[in-house]
């Protein structure tokens, strides 16, 4: 029995000899460093950056006085008879004038594009793109739908255009189902004649 009692005498002398793990302190330490921090922001916000003016250096107060800022000159503040802004003469100055003549004609429309006649076949353009990547990436999505979507090179003043295309369809059943798949996912689509 004798033993067993100084078996627990020495566990729990052991225990309470431990070190504190390093842990603890390093928390310990960035606790105490936020709290300067803290202070030091709070205090330091009407206060010179000055280091040794901040701890309350004597030495550096008395050493070295603060430079007095030079006055400023100000524009003298107009009067009541002034106007204060000057965009009340600058506007009318920039008008133009469009003569009467003019203003009574309608601008002129584009005719509308002429719908497919009833067996005519039927292309859907879903976009028209400058980088090759983008028309690839639509045509990749399209694809995921179960569309059958074609990419097509086009020169246009100079300038590589590469449109996306769905069809030829003939079959107007078959042009609505697409263009309900189209709408559910959120992409737009032109309805042209297709021209071979």
């Amino acid at each position: 029995m004798a033993q067993a009692r100084r078996k627990r005498r020495k566990t729990t002398t052991a225990r309470a000899s431990r070190p504190i793990p390093g842990w603890v302190w390093m928390l310990i330490g960035l606790l105490i460093g936020l709290g300067i921090a803290a202070v030091l922001y709070l205090q330091g916000a009407d206060r010179s950056p000055d280091l040794g003016a901040l701890f309350g250096d004597p030495e550096t107060e008395t050493a070295a006085p603060a430079p007095t800022p030079a006055p400023v000159e100000r524009d003298t503040v107009p009067s009541d008879d002034e106007p204060r802004f000057r965009y009340y003469e600058l506007l009318p100055e920039d008008e133009i004038r469009v003569p009467e003549s003019e203003r009574d004609t309608p601008a002129p429309t584009l005719p509308p594009a002429a719908p497919p006649s009833e067996g005519e076949p039927v292309v859907l353009q879903t976009g028209s793109f400058r980088r090759f990547a983008q028309a690839d990436e639509m045509k990749a999505r399209l694809t995921l739908l179960g569309l059958d979507p074609q990419v097509h090179e086009v020169e246009i003043q100079g300038d590589t255009w590469y449109r996306v295309y769905l069809g030829p369809f003939s079959d107007e059943d078959r042009v609505r189902q697409a263009l309900e798949r189209l709408r559910t996912e959120n992409i737009e689509a032109l309805r042209l004649r297709y021209q071979g």
